[in-house]
């Protein structure tokens, strides 16, 4: 579901949002075309921000004990 803005945390560009996650502002925009990043808002049509509860959610979601896990997972 959608959570208010407040609860999401602060805003992030791509390019900050890149840091964060560390990789490269690119990998991100390909990501973003492809939707196999983290969520992002779409402000408006040349902005788009990522919530900092988003890019935590994306980390954790892709945190595993071991590479066994990437089998399992496909």
């Amino acid at each position: 579901g959608n959570l208010p803005l407040a609860l999401a945390g602060r805003l992030y560009s791509p390019e900050e949002a890149a840091t964060y996650l560390g990789v490269a502002p690119q990998t991100l925009a390909h990501w973003r075309v492809r939707g196999c990043g983290p969520k992002f808002i779409h402000l408006s049509k040349r902005c788009v921000r990522y919530s900092e509860l988003a890019l935590r959610d994306f980390v954790e979601k892709r945190t595993q004990d071991s590479t066994v896990e990437n089998l399992r997972h496909g």
